[in-house]
């Protein structure tokens, strides 16, 4: 009897007890990070060049931002703004650059179309990009 009121107690005691899973937050970033080959075709110039990029998540955690660095294979970082699995490079001046565009990711790779001026070319032309970041 006494066996049996002490296993009755402790499975009520385990009844009693809540489970609590912690599931981390979803982060849309995670999607756009790593290491990319690049293919990226210029308009302008009709030119195709390769080259390799990395794209790193912002360190806050509730930012919405990326960071592309060697973009347009200037060694430059631009940052982007990630809103599902939509990136926005909202128009920036880096090192005489004047950069802006957009980009979507399709089947793991990210697809971008973005405009690059070089204000420390005299010929002033804006370089319309079409790129595809294949994930290495």
């Amino acid at each position: 009897m006494k066996k049996g009121l002490l296993i009755l107690s402790v499975l009520i005691l385990f009844a009693s007890c809540d489970v609590v899973v912690i599931e981390a937050p979803y982060d849309p970033r995670d999607n756009f990070t790593g290491r990319y080959t690049v293919e990226e075709y210029s308009e302008t110039y009709d030119v195709l060049t390769k080259y390799n990029v990395r794209i790193i998540k912002d360190a806050d955690p509730y930012s919405n931002v990326v960071y592309i660095r060697n973009f347009y294979a200037a060694d430059i970082e631009v940052f982007a703004d990630v809103h599902g699995d939509r990136l926005t490079i909202p128009r920036q001046i880096i090192d005489g650059y004047v950069i802006q565009g957009t980009g979507r990711l399709d089947y793991g790779d990210l697809v971008l179309s973005y405009s690059v001026e070089d204000r420390l070319d005299d010929s002033s032309l804006v370089d319309f990009c079409n790129t595809v970041y294949f994930r290495r």
